[in-house]
């Protein structure tokens, strides 16, 4: 189900959003996202652009973008389909069906498609170990993506925030400059809100 379809990009939109600077694109979709209200009104002008914003990432160039740029790039698109997501069709409410709601809900970005589960286990964790449970093996998507990360980053297990209780209140918009700054940030406050340590002197 590709969610950011509202406009057809023909061709001359297409060169135009092309030359549009990816990670701008991604920030400024999530910054509309996040300042939608939870029944906007499908009139609305602030969510009218941001289904504007969302279109225009079907069109952005990829090639060119150094691992900062692309971990930023893709952790804005991450909740900005989170957020799109839920405002459309509500959290999932079972197990079952947050499998198939991370398996289903998708964007097209960059001239490719992916879901949810895509993006975050193929392109964001592609560098990193997958799960060796035997339910992962039939649940997580084997998509392969020439834009994938090539470097894994633990602060990711902190970052990506899929809407549940686990997970931090706020996201930030993800600054390619400040992306190292904000990765300490978010991983300090998470461990922070659910890491208590104690300290005992020893007995005699």
């Amino acid at each position: 189900l590709v969610l950011n379809g509202r406009r057809l990009l023909f061709q001359p939109e297409l060169a135009a959003a092309s030359r549009l600077d990816a990670c701008e694109c991604a920030a400024r979709a999530l910054r509309l996202a996040l300042a939608l209200d939870e029944a906007e009104p499908l009139s609305s002008p602030r969510l009218v652009a941001f289904l504007d914003a969302a279109s225009s990432l079907k069109a952005v160039r990829l090639d060119g973008l150094d691992e900062e740029q692309k971990l930023a790039f893709f952790l804005n698109v991450y909740h900005t389909m989170i957020q799109h997501a839920y405002s459309l069709l509500g959290p999932p409410s079972s197990l079952l069906k947050a499998i198939s709601f991370f398996n289903t809900i998708a964007y097209q970005v960059g001239g490719d498609v992916f879901t949810l589960a895509e993006l975050e286990h193929n392109v964001l964790r592609a560098p990193s170990c997958r799960p060796k449970s035997f339910f992962s093996k039939w649940v997580l998507p084997k998509s392969s993506y020439s834009f994938a990360l090539t470097t894994a980053d633990y602060r990711l297990n902190f970052a990506l925030s899929c809407g549940s209780a686990s997970g931090l209140a706020t996201v930030p918009v993800y600054q390619p400059t400040l992306l190292g700054a904000q990765l300490d940030a978010v991983a300090s406050a998470f461990l922070a809100r659910t890491v208590a340590v104690s300290c005992h002197s020893g007995g005699g």
